[in-house]
């Protein structure tokens, strides 16, 4: 166990994180998990955010959660999109995800779950 695997265990057992609920839309049981709640507002840099590369790079401030990679393991990334988070009393829809890569390695991280607000 690394030192970063003890900060990120010590970060998201904190008050910091709050407990949620991850349901992906291909199915699979919900899963509860620790995030800690961006949903006031997170400065995504304009390529970041899955927009073209070719787009000027300009910030944005949108609706996040932070996620830890290790609680993700079993899901392939790619099926977060349409994903549904319960944080904190508000159901949000997934819309992106950016990884956070720890020193030790991008599945030892964060994955930002850029979020957009249910109708």
């Amino acid at each position: 166990m690394s030192i970063w695997d003890i900060h990120y265990a010590a970060l998201y057992a904190s008050p910091i994180a709050v407990d949620a609920v991850l349901t992906v839309t291909c199915g699979d049981p919900p899963m509860a998990l620790r995030a800690i709640d961006k949903t006031a507002g997170l400065v995504i840099e304009g390529n970041e955010a899955g927009r073209n590369r070719f787009s000027s790079e300009v910030q944005t401030v949108e609706p996040a959660a932070a996620v830890r990679a290790t609680d993700l393991a079993g899901i392939d990334l790619a099926d977060l999109r349409g994903a549904s988070l319960e944080i904190n009393g508000k159901t949000w829809t997934v819309r992106n995800h950016l990884l956070k890569p720890a020193p030790t390695g991008e599945g030892k991280g964060e994955v930002l779950l850029l979020l957009t607000e249910l109708a």
